[in-house]
């Protein structure tokens, strides 16, 4: 897994993380508190210090619960940080009780294996996150023993309480480990469903070859964009392209090298045009370009200029050796009062026809006066 991959895994967990922290601290600040009657039967005459034990935790938790409240998404920015601070919080208030009480043979030791066993279930946390917070809580538990300040007085009942807090600890851990490897397998499996997708949807919508839009997908965006445009009474204009003796090229070198041909005036047209334009292959050598908030002027002065002078000005790279090719544009505004996409379009053609007539390597424009069949008849080989 990358780097990039593996911070957006991690990114995946937060929501998740962010629920269970809202959950912890939700119950944490109705828990805590509402177990304080058992401090005075345990520890009746430590039951103040008790006290304050627990609302310290329960402070602490409706403090981060009105932080989100005032700063939303706070919580989503912190979390693992947040988790684990307030987790051990819970964690060294319960250990802290257990020797106010009988120090190891303390029952509420069994409150600490309920806190590992609570966060492991509720938490998505790396393997170094997940070890460091159960071994801070065991630490928390046994610095008293190691520092000489409690001593061991029932060996059987503090060996049975260490058995069980160390299992449940290693189990937790295990736990979360496990889950974690199942979360990352199918969050890569999800990863990699969203890609084929994406491949399926870019094979129904792009041109193999050209990477431009097919015909159809080029259609159905075409028409929404002159929806749109007549909506809001923009300008929006349409290019036909035709590359010029192109079939002298498959005839003359094959059409491997019209292959690579078609797919460098393609990138070439992309280059010359905006974000918002439409770029299709309208079949075979003949490209369609759809120009929102372009009038018929821009549209032939500037944009189709550039295009044809994108294409003139450089050879193009080939396996036989460098090619010199053209194209020639024919250009015509939408009249949205009457036209449909394919109209336009049409008319565009007759003015594409037009400069090919005219000697190709030209822009077009359309107009009442054009033959659809151009001065000299249809052209028969080109």
């Amino acid at each position: 897994m990358t780097a990039a991959t593996r911070s957006q895994f991690e990114a995946s967990l937060v929501p998740r993380n962010v629920a269970a922290l809202r959950l912890e601290l939700w119950l944490g600040t109705f828990l805590v508190p509402v177990f304080w009657p058992l401090d005075w039967f345990m520890v009746p005459e430590q039951v103040w210090l008790t006290l304050v034990i627990r609302l310290c935790c329960t402070a602490c938790g409706l403090g981060i619960l009105l932080r989100e409240r005032l700063v939303p998404g706070w919580i989503a920015r912190h979390v693992g940080a947040l988790a684990f601070s307030f987790s051990l919080l819970v964690g060294w208030s319960i250990a802290l009780m257990c020797f106010l009480h009988d120090g190891y043979e303390s029952p509420y030791y069994a409150g600490v294996n309920l806190l590992f066993m609570a966060v492991g279930l509720l938490f998505s946390w790396s393997r170094l996150m997940a070890i460091g917070f159960n071994a801070a809580v065991y630490a928390s538990y046994m610095a008293p023993l190691a520092l000489g300040v409690t001593p061991v007085n029932d060996l059987p009942t503090t060996l049975s309480n260490q058995f069980f807090l160390i299992s449940t600890a290693i189990i937790t851990v295990a736990s979360q480990i496990h889950r974690r490897a199942l979360e990352r397998r199918e969050y890569d499996a999800q990863l990699a469903q969203e890609h084929l997708l994406a491949e399926v949807q870019a094979m129904a919508t792009i041109d193999w070859l050209t990477n431009l839009y097919n015909r159809r997908h080029f259609f159905r965006l075409g028409e929404d964009e002159i929806v749109r445009a007549r909506r809001y009474r923009h300008p929006i204009s349409v290019l036909m392209i035709d590359i010029d003796h192109f079939k002298a090229v498959n005839d003359t070198h094959g059409h491997t090298v019209g292959d690579e041909v078609l797919a460098a005036i393609a990138s070439r047209l992309l280059g010359g045009l905006r974000q918002s334009d439409i770029a299709g292959r309208y079949g075979g050598e003949e490209f369609a370009v759809v120009l929102p908030e372009t009038d018929v002027t821009s549209a032939t002065q500037i944009v189709a200029e550039r295009l044809r002078d994108a294409i003139a000005a450089r050879t193009i790279d080939t396996a036989r050796g460098p090619l010199q090719l053209t194209i020639s544009v024919g250009v015509a505004g939408v009249d949205l009062e009457h036209e449909h996409l394919l109209d336009a379009l049409g008319r565009a053609d007759v003015a594409l026809y037009a400069a090919k007539h005219g000697g190709r390597n030209r822009v077009v424009p359309w107009s009442p006066t054009l033959d659809p069949l151009g001065p000299l008849g249809p052209l028969v080989d080109d």
